[in-house]
C-alpha cells in the first residue's frame, strides 16, 4: 500500500478510536493523534486494542496485507473493516475450519 493510502487509513483508524472513546466511554479528546492514543491506551477494550494494532501495522507499512499469506486485502474491505487481518481466501479457509 502506498504511503498516502496508509496515511488515509491512519486518519480513519484514529477517527474511529475517537468515536469509540466518546460514544462508549464518555471520553472527549482533542483532535491530536497523540491525545487520542494516550486516552485509548487507558481503555480496556478489545475493539480499541484491535484498532491500536491496526495503527502499529500502518506504522510498519504492512497494513492491508494478510497476516497469513501476505496478499493484499481489498481497500474496500479495509474501509468497512479497519481491523481486517485476512485476505478473502484466508478468511474463507479460517471460516471453513472453525465451522466444523
Amino acid at each position: 500500500m502506498k504511503p498516502e493510502e496508509l496515511a488515509k487509513f491512519d486518519d480513519l483508524v484514529v477517527q474511529r478510536i475517537t468515536e469509540i472513546l466518546k460514544l462508549r466511554h464518555n471520553i472527549e479528546v482533542q483532535k491530536s493523534r497523540k491525545d487520542v492514543l494516550r486516552a485509548a491506551s487507558r481503555i480496556d477494550s478489545s475493539e480499541v486494542n484491535e484498532l491500536l494494532f491496526a495503527l502499529r501495522r500502518i506504522e510498519k507499512g504492512i497494513y492491508g496485507q494478510c497476516v497469513i499469506c501476505r496478499h493484499d486485502i481489498s481497500p474496500d474491505v479495509l474501509k468497512d473493516h479497519l481491523t481486517a487481518r485476512f485476505c478473502f481466501s484466508c478468511e474463507v479457509v479460517i471460516h471453513e475450519k472453525t465451522a466444523r
